[in-house]
């Protein structure tokens, strides 16, 4: 067997998304486990094939079936790499998925045929099927990358992101971050420059394997209107972009990829989206990036927009070479300009020590941009969708609208005046202040009147917790000391087997089912720690993909072991209880509440872990007192009014917070002072 085609039970607990002990537990408990084939007793390795057609039978472990499904195809074909080379794979198998989008049926054993009447010039699949090595298994290699990815399409894509697992890794080098890639899509917003009715003209002069290109038409429904411009200088990367387009349903006539240069002979193109060339940092020169910065300017005509990723060092960061810093001054200078990014790190993934930058510029930008620039420093923020919207939503509103004094106020960065940079000494360009600080900064107008309406809502609350005590009387609780002996003690075990609770089972759910819309909240291990829950799931996959699952109903507890101890009431109910959380449901008629069951719980014994041990505290044997009715009624009642005291201060805390925030916030950034007086 392949050695490409083994597990060992690291790789197995990783595609099962499950621990390495689990998968020891698999195998002692399922008879049907694969046996080891290979390696030793302390690494056994065991046929990828046997275990993940085994995963998919069980419906073991959290990862999806499409998931499981891929990956099966993804060992098949490795040995097929493995065989005849990474790169000759991707080309072999890319035509072949292109061919089958094409004829729009399972392709023939036999494909030049078929090949020669959708490509009679060779100028994008011909020439690959026709130097395929084992042509009679492309057609099943091909339905199985299809049968893992839903369409054509994305096995392509499917098959071009596992380039490294191939054995041909330069392939994905130039690589962009999903996060990056849906801000240049965001900036770019295609779909809105569709709406003018006309067509728009999309290049990239150095395209490498397409993906910016086609990730410009994710969102993008009504394709007759769009035409590419691309070059690379490679004539294989030429073709498999040709494929792309292809595949992401163009037409041959709309797309014109070449091996030459973008010149000044084309079109004049709507967008521009690319990359400046790698280059090894002991061999960078920022004059030559910004001067392919200025050719790639050169090509926009009157509102025309480029965006271009390169390297901080050219882009961003202090320059010491004159020319450099000349060509900077020249182009910043030139009113082009209208943003520039700085990137977290990381952003190439295949290549972590190149910090990155983005500039979007635009011939003859809105009249209101002039004299101005907006600079963003993204790069101490968390790069999540929300950073990428919030940028993206600061560079579209900042270049439809310009400068305004009652616009806009850009929360990734700031709006700066050309002059009040030292262009000709060749300065960083960082917006002013901390990135941190510039992240939170609104305009200085709006702040004193947040923070007028904060004290106003703390105000109110005040008065609440006036109302209620006023209502209530102070907090008397009656404490006394307690006669006789100490209750018994049960364990939650105990009660279970008495059937004065119900233990409710944990599921195991697949992160892609869970969202942070829906209609039932998902409480795991760690909403329990936390008290609350973001995460949701929509009804229909519940009913869908998990049938089994029964809801929480209103006052069950919901506990977790897991990093820690933890319990909260679930107040609302109808919620899907997480693995490896479970819950207890208190039967009827049971004088113990939902309320004293958790805090009892919460103070109980045998549910610390030592330092050192093997084996975590189990709910099972956590021990609570035995309290009488009428003592759980009271205990009930003091947590109740605790309770809604706590409620009324937190409000308030919360409300403290936040002023605080706005007032560091605005001393920070120069935007706020206070007045001599003011009542503190």
């Amino acid at each position: 067997m392949e050695q490409t085609a083994l597990m060992s039970q690291r790789e197995i607990a990783q595609l099962a998304r499950v621990r390495k002990p689990a998968i020891m537990n698999w195998r002692r408990r399922h008879p049907g486990f694969p046996a080891p084939v290979s390696g030793s007793d302390e690494q056994p390795l065991f046929p990828a094939d046997a275990v993940l057609a085994w995963l998919l039978h069980t419906g073991l472990g959290h990862a999806d079936p499409e998931t499981l499904r891929a990956e099966q195809t993804l060992h098949t074909l490795t040995a097929y790499a493995r065989r005849h080379g990474g790169r000759r794979t991707i080309a072999v198998l890319s035509a072949a998925l292109c061919l089958r989008h094409l004829a729009g049926r399972e392709l023939p054993a036999d494909l030049l045929p078929l090949a020669r009447r959708f490509d009679p010039d060779g100028d994008f699949l011909l020439r690959e099927l026709a130097d395929a090595p084992e042509p009679g298994g492309l057609t099943q290699l091909v339905e199985q990358l299809i049968e893992g990815a839903y369409d054509a399409g994305h096995a392509c894509r499917l098959l071009l992101s596992s380039a490294n697992r191939f054995g041909w890794p330069e392939l994905a080098a130039d690589a962009l971050t999903p996060e990056l890639v849906a801000l240049i899509r965001q900036v770019a917003d295609v779909p809105g420059r569709l709406r003018s009715g006309r067509p728009v003209t999309i290049a990239d002069g150095n395209a490498g394997t397409g993906d910016l290109l086609t990730a410009l038409l994710d969102d993008v429904e009504d394709r007759a209107r769009l035409q590419f411009v691309a070059s690379v200088a490679d004539d294989g990367l030429v073709r498999l972009i040709r494929r792309r387009l292809l595949l992401a349903g163009l037409d041959e006539f709309q797309f014109d990829v070449s091996i030459d240069e973008l010149s000044e002979e084309f079109a004049d193109p709507d967008l521009i989206v690319t990359r400046l060339p790698y280059r090894p940092a002991e061999s960078r020169d920022a004059a030559a990036d910004l001067d392919s910065v200025e050719a790639t300017a050169d090509l926009l005509g009157a509102g025309r927009t480029a965006i271009i990723v390169g390297p901080a060092s050219s882009l961003v960061d202090e320059l010491r070479d004159g020319p450099a810093v000349m060509r900077r001054t020249a182009l910043l200078s030139s009113g082009m300009v209208e943003a520039i990014v700085r990137l977290p790190g990381g952003v190439y993934p295949a290549r972590p020590g190149y910090p990155a930058a983005m500039w979007v510029l635009t011939r003859d930008p809105v009249p209101t941009v002039k004299g101005r620039l907006l600079l963003a420093d993204l790069s101490g923020a968390a790069f999540d969708h929300r950073t990428v919207d919030a940028a993206a939503e600061d560079i579209t509103l900042w270049r439809a609208e310009g400068h305004r004094s009652d616009g806009h106020d850009p929360r990734t960065g700031r709006i700066v005046p050309l002059a009040s940079l030292d262009l000709r000494r060749g300065a960083a360009l960082r917006p002013p202040g901390p990135a941190s600080v510039t992240l939170r900064a609104r305009l200085a107008a709006d702040r004193p009147a947040l923070i007028g309406e904060v004290e106003r809502r703390l105000s109110d609350e005040e008065q609440t917790f006036i109302r209620y005590a006023q209502e209530h009387g102070e907090l008397v609780t009656g404490a006394a000391q307690r006669d006789g002996g100490r209750p018994k003690e049960l364990s939650v075990d105990a009660l279970r087997r008495a059937r004065r609770v119900r233990q409710l089972a944990g599921h195991r759910l697949s992160p892609e089912h869970i969202g942070r819309r829906g209609h039932h909240r998902v409480l795991g291990p760690a909403e329990v720690l936390a008290g609350s829950s973001t995460r949701w799931m929509d009804r229909l996959t519940l009913a869908a993909e998990y049938p089994q699952v029964a809801l929480t109903e209103p006052g069950d507890l919901v506990v977790t072991a897991t990093p820690r101890f933890g319990v909260m009431v679930d107040d609302d109910g109808f919620s899907v209880i997480e693995r490896p959380a479970a819950g207890l449901r208190i039967a009827a008629g049971d004088p113990l509440t939902p309320r004293v069951l958790a805090a009892l719980l919460g103070t109980a014994r045998n549910t610390a872990r030592s330092p050192g041990a093997v084996r975590g505290p189990r709910l099972r044997d956590a021990t609570i007192p035995d309290l009488a009715a009428d003592e759980v009624a009271r205990l009930d009642d003091m947590l109740r009014r605790l309770a809604e005291r706590e409620r009324l201060l937190r409000r308030q805390a919360s409300l403290l917070a936040e002023l605080r925030e706005l007032a560091v916030t605005g001393f920070a950034d120069g935007t706020l002072t206070t007045l001599y007086g003011t009542n503190f």
